[in-house]
């Protein structure tokens, strides 16, 4: 319905004339009862700008695989209201709030996820972009069969060829601990433990759960015509602000604050192009009831120091994407909402200059209502000096990005 709505606006618009921005209230009223004159109706320009932002903000968020265990014998209401009502407002909404108030973060973990995917897939032999991206985004998790659960041990490891150290070596090892159920059981009896990396898998083992491309793409949830349908949408509404750019017809605040968005949701979008989209189930890899699990690599870091360092640091260290450094997977029921692996400095550094950069033109994009009719002077000033701030802050990040990327 709200795509059948979306196209008899647009449908509508392309007949309507553009004309100036009707500068006081009595004749703003007037142009939006009468559909017939030149103006252009307030409820026209507020649909088309709000409907802009929240489908190009809504589809741009692919967000990492939010597993929740399964409830057993759950009554009706909590299966189809609570338990969904719940997930929406803790995860999904919370991810669409962040992409509505700090775009740019969301454009920065982007990148993060980008860089990382492309790293794994040319360390793994037949991997693509996608398959890297899965892998991050927590499409691997871990559980353990029932006790009475009958299974077989995987084969000793056989390391990926490393022909001028191209692909990554998978650790080898005498005896993997994860095995292939080789019985019936109940799926309800498999206990989750974490999300697993790419450090904590075998050779054979990968080679053996490994989906392919196709497979991962299904499991999203998004498909070509929904991408189009919104890219159609925003390329529509950035023509529309061109084309009164060329008249010298001024745009509405909202206008500017919508092509400021669409032009930052676009990279996003760009960006995670080749990642699954709203993937709920991951891939089951198995151990038995009696075995551990620790996860490969090196150790997380600890949040250390004084009380005041502690409250400063976890604040630095999400603005810059660093976060990652202080999570241990393994002790994690589900993949952290902006997980993107961890990553050295310089790495850090190279993965937020292009954000910050796109961040100070997502500011000055709002420079463009500069010198537009305010209701107050209180109003210009405050635009003006957001545009500033907007303008200034992902500059100064920019500097420090460029600086920890040397």
């Amino acid at each position: 319905m709200l795509i059948l709505l979306l196209g008899y606006a647009i449908t509508q618009s392309v007949y309507s004339d553009a004309g100036p921005i009707p500068a006081s209230i009595e004749s703003r009223d007037v142009a939006s009862c009468d559909g017939l004159n030149s103006q252009r109706s307030i409820w026209s320009i507020v649909w088309s700008c709000l409907s802009t932002i929240f489908l190009c903000t809504w589809v741009a968020v692919h967000p990492n695989v939010h597993f929740r265990p399964e409830k057993q014998n759950q009554k009706w209401p909590d299966k189809w209201l609570w338990d969904p009502l719940h997930d929406f407002i803790t995860y999904k909404l919370v991810l669409f709030l962040w992409a509505l108030l700090v775009p740019e973060y969301i454009l920065a973990w982007a990148v993060r996820q980008w860089l990382k995917a492309g790293e794994i897939s040319k360390k793994v032999p037949e991997w693509t972009r996608t398959h890297g991206f899965f892998i991050i985004m927590g499409g691997f998790h871990l559980f353990r069969l029932p006790a009475d659960a009958p299974s077989t041990q995987f084969p000793p490891s056989t390391p990926f060829p490393q022909p001028n150290n191209l692909f990554y070596r998978l650790k080898p090892s005498d005896s993997s601990d994860f095995v292939v159920p080789t019985g019936l059981h109940l799926r309800k009896d498999e206990v989750p433990v974490c999300p697993l990396k790419l450090e904590d898998f075998t050779a054979d083992l990968l080679k053996a759960i490994t989906p392919t491309e196709t497979e991962l793409k299904d499991r999203g949830k998004s498909d070509a015509l929904t991408k189009l349908i919104v890219l159609v949408q925003t390329m529509w509404f950035v023509i529309q602000c061109i084309v009164r750019g060329t008249q010298h017809l001024p745009l509405t605040e909202l206008e500017v604050v919508t092509l400021a968005y669409t032009m930052l949701n676009l990279f996003i979008y760009v960006f995670w192009w080749d990642k699954p989209r709203n993937v709920e189930c991951p891939i089951r890899v198995y151990k038995t009831s009696t075995t551990s699990h620790k996860e490969s690599g090196e150790d997380a870091d600890e949040w250390d120091g004084t009380w005041w360092l502690r409250w400063v640091v976890p604040i630095v260290a999400y603005s810059i994407g660093q976060q990652d450094a202080y999570v241990t997977l393994s002790k994690q029921r589900s993949i952290p909402m902006f997980w993107s692996g961890r990553m050295e400095e310089q790495e850090l550094g190279l993965a937020g200059l292009g954000p910050s950069i796109l961040g100070a033109a997502f500011g000055a994009i709002h420079c463009i209502a500069w010198s537009s009719e305010f209701s107050s002077h209180a109003e210009l000033i405050l635009w003006r000096i957001a545009c500033i701030s907007m303008i200034t802050v992902p500059f100064m990040v920019v500097v420090i990005c460029a600086y920890s990327a040397v």
